[in-house]
């Protein structure tokens, strides 16, 4: 029996259902099928970011399967006044000539296919949707493949950092509590009203790049910068310990340049004791009460154990972190602006001291700044194509709050092995834990910072004791 299709044509074989659900399957039975998903599965895997499987050691293994059979050669064919048909090996009758065998012809046509091209987006959807290539992933920590000195030239180098270490943060936290949604509405209303783009409730988004802008693909915001910071050297979950959404259980920072101040000393001082120093992640920023005036910033401290420090960061509408890496300084023994010694770190923080006691902007002003910064508060308007009218300098302007904290001690990898990094000088808590005394004082230093968020600054005049006995009351 023979069947004469819509088109003329004289097959053997009966007409594809018109269903479409009887269509797909019968399509993604076939053996050209198969081929094209393991050709597609090979390019998610090796071509999309292998760098990201390997990160996570997730063992991968193709099984290439061997080409079907082509059709042999057409055995006769004849023709009519109105149509030339072929009988081919195998019986069948067909108006089209057989395939070639040559393997990359019958390729070039068979990925050329309205077909293929389904398959092909059918499996690369499936690979995304199965496989999370974020380098944060499964609670990984990308700092922790590689050795101390490679994280300056990684971070420096790839264009996509600040962009790729926080996609996998954003709606990652949800509100649970009434509180806490409150919080982000009230942030959004805010926002909206400003017209300002804050970055999100706690500035996880990058802006919006123009593809004619280097430093905006690269992010210039520099709670965004922070953020993607904080991810690399710790992990999501540590990065987005602060965020709204966890209400009253988000982390909250510790406030003042003394205390910051009095634990680097101590963990410096440590350090050069054991000969190994803390790898410490420090989340930072400073602010005033006009919020938009311009002067406010975000910015990390990464402690590196050979006692000196990666001083990172970006400043929206200005540069990205990657340019900041760059910059050169004589004055620094390094010879770049980011990477300091212990005395070079207290240096920057008496200029930080400096701002926070100013009554006018003055010349040392701004020079404290740029020293700071990288930013001249000067000029006009902001650097790139969406600069802005910079206001005027007012009292509402002036730096009046420092905050920190202490996100983590980045890991080290596997191969690596450095030396214990506690102090000799160790207390032992009642179930027989180690605690060095540096960590003693920051438990010391987060509850001040506690009692002076929950009570207000003139709070802290009330003792420990004091405080809980009004509670109690």
């Amino acid at each position: 029996m023979v069947y004469i299709l819509a088109d003329g044509s004289i097959s053997k074989q009966p007409p594809p259902s018109r269903n479409p659900i009887k269509f797909a399957a019968r399509w993604f039975a076939s053996p050209r099928a198969a081929i094209t998903i393991a050709v597609v599965v090979a390019a998610c895997i090796q071509a999309i970011k292998p760098s990201a499987l390997q990160d996570q050691n997730i063992p991968v293994s193709i099984a290439w399967i061997d080409p079907p059979a082509l059709p042999l050669p057409l055995v006769y064919s004849f023709s009519t006044e109105s149509s030339m048909v072929y009988i081919l090996a195998d019986g069948s009758v067909s108006k089209q000539p057989p395939l070639s065998r040559n393997p990359i012809k019958f390729a070039a046509r068979w990925f050329a296919s309205p077909r293929a091209a389904i398959t092909i987006a059918v499996v690369v959807a499936a690979c995304s949707t199965i496989l999370d290539f974020s380098p944060l992933a499964n609670g990984a920590i990308p700092a922790a493949k590689k050795k101390p000195h490679e994280h300056w030239s990684y971070m420096a180098r790839d264009m996509s950092f600040v962009r790729k270490m926080t996609e996998g943060l954003v709606g990652k936290t949800k509100a649970t509590t009434k509180e806490a949604k409150k919080r982000l509405k009230n942030q959004e209303i805010m926002g909206f009203i400003q017209k300002v783009d804050f970055g999100g409730p706690d500035g996880h988004v990058a802006e919006e790049s123009d593809l004619l802008d280097l430093e905006e693909i690269r992010v210039t915001r520099c709670s965004t910068t922070r953020s993607a910071i904080t991810a690399y050297m710790c992990g999501a979950d540590i990065a987005t310990d602060q965020d709204i959404a966890h209400g009253h259980h988000r982390k909250t920072p510790n406030f003042g340049t003394k205390s910051f101040r009095g634990y680097l000393n101590c963990r410096h001082q440590q350090g050069r004791q054991t000969g190994n120093h803390r790898r410490s992640v420090y989340r930072l920023g400073i602010s005033c009460k006009g919020n938009l005036a311009g002067y406010s910033h975000a910015f990390s401290i990464i402690a590196q154990p050979d006692g000196t420090y990666f001083w990172l960061q970006s400043f929206i509408g200005h540069y990205s972190l990657a340019t900041w890496m760059k910059k050169v300084d004589n004055t620094k023994e390094s010879g770049l602006s980011g990477h300091l010694t212990h005395v070079e770190l207290m240096q920057k923080l008496d200029k930080v001291d400096r701002l926070m006691n100013i009554f006018s902007w003055n010349s040392q002003s701004n020079d404290d700044y740029l020293d700071l910064f990288n930013v001249d508060k000067k000029l006009k308007t902001m650097s790139g194509n969406r600069g802005r009218q910079l206001k005027k300098w007012t009292l509402d302007h002036c730096l009046d709050t420092f905050a920190w904290d202490e996100a983590c001690e980045y890991p080290l990898p596997d191969e690596y092995h450095a030396e214990d990094q506690t102090s000799g000088q160790n207390t032992v808590a009642e179930d027989g834990a180690s605690l060095d005394k540096c960590t003693i004082l920051l438990a010391d230093i987060s509850l001040s910072s506690f009692l002076s968020s929950f009570i207000g600054i003139g709070g802290l005049a009330l003792s420990k004791e004091d405080f809980f006995t009004t509670m109690e009351k």
